[in-house]
């Protein structure tokens, strides 16, 4: 699973801080312009998972304690650094930050 599988979570770990991350893999193969569109989606999909799903899936996680990490196998673009948390109207006083890290590939 990765950026380009929208319909997916590509990984759930806890974090130090007892939260939860929600991970994005992002391989790199795509084309600046696809790979900002599948984050985009990507993104949508890892909200709706946290506005909805997560309580059943995680009862002991608060949703404000969760955070979107990508994973990068190159830099993210600088349009996708821009995206630093999301919030809905639909989920009033939910924030999710949105972080990245650059984990290079030995197969690249």
């Amino acid at each position: 699973m990765t950026i380009a599988d929208e319909n997916t979570i590509d990984m759930i770990a806890r974090s130090s801080d007892g939260g939860l991350k929600l991970i994005i893999v992002d391989d790199g193969l795509l084309d600046d312009t696809a790979r900002y569109e599948a984050f985009q989606k990507k993104l949508q999909n890892y909200f709706r998972y946290i506005v909805g799903q997560l309580k059943d899936d995680h009862p002991e996680c608060d949703r404000n304690d969760v955070t979107i990490a990508v994973a990068c196998a190159v830099p993210p673009t600088e349009a996708m650094q821009k995206i630093t948390g999301l919030e809905h109207p639909g989920a009033p006083g939910l924030s999710v930050s949105v972080v990245y890290e650059v984990i290079p590939s030995r197969y690249g």
